[in-house]
């Protein structure tokens, strides 16, 4: 199996060189699967790129504006793998603990999910563990879910899912917008413990306020968009929940 590890990324040279460093410890060690590492940045004079490059990953420039959004949906469509890989590239999450992920895909997940409710985390911030828990909830609420932890930029799913696939999500609100294109697309989704860490150097790109309401509008837009789906649906609801991978693009 072929994953492509996707990583978005703006001006993180002082901690995309530990973070790839990482996953070339876990490539050694996962020789049961081929990989590539695509590093998906939106200027080509973005000191990330060398230091990205000097690690053996292939870099991309995303001729969108910037946003994490804009950047990973970019990057899917520059991977060659069945499986994508994505996580952040400050440090936060750990590549090492990919193989949980991985063994998921292969017994039958769509999707599967970092959870720091499971693996815990260093960040606390109270806006933010106070952002997570309501927008999780409210996921919850719109989409019939027992999902922990739907805001993590820890997750490995199948390509299908994406393929052929117009986004909407520009920024983190691309979050939601992939956990509900898998929940309509009919993918198990799975949680795996995951630790998160405190950003290892540089600046936070993400904002409280701006983000908060991007993502909050995603998560009523998706919800309502899935309702709508189920009206028209109904016998999918139950082949949705039986169903080990993601569905036919059409589904969605």
């Amino acid at each position: 199996m072929r994953v492509s590890v996707v990583i978005p990324a703006r001006n993180e040279d002082l901690t995309i060189g530990p973070v790839l460093e990482q996953l070339r410890e876990t490539i050694a060690r996962l020789t049961q699967y081929t990989f590539e590492t695509v590093v998906v940045v939106d200027d080509e004079q973005d000191p990330t790129i060398p230091v990205a490059q000097s690690y053996g990953a292939r870099v991309v420039i995303s001729p969108q504006r910037r946003g994490k959004g804009n950047a990973l949906y970019y990057g899917f469509g520059q991977a060659s793998g069945a499986v994508l890989a994505i996580f952040d590239s400050d440090g936060s999450h750990d590549p090492r603990e990919l193989d949980r992920f991985l063994v998921e895909i292969e017994n039958g997940a769509g999707m599967v999910i970092g959870s720091r409710v499971l693996g815990g985390s260093d960040d606390h911030d109270v806006i933010r563990l106070f952002g997570n828990a309501l927008f999780t909830m409210l996921m919850s609420l719109l989409f019939s879910t027992t999902l922990m932890d739907t805001l993590n930029g820890f997750k490995v799913f199948r390509k299908e899912l994406v393929t052929g696939y117009t986004p909407r999500a520009k920024g983190f609100d691309v979050e939601i917008e992939l956990v509900a294109k898998a929940i309509r697309s009919g993918c198990r989704i799975v949680e795996v413990r995951a630790h998160e860490s405190r950003r290892a150097g540089g600046r936070m790109k993400s904002r409280a306020i701006r983000d908060g309401f991007a993502i909050l509008w995603a998560c009523l837009r998706e919800g309502f968009k899935f309702r709508v789906w189920q009206l028209f649906h109904p016998s999918a609801n139950k082949a949705r929940a039986e169903s080990s991978k993601c569905a036919p693009r059409g589904a969605a």
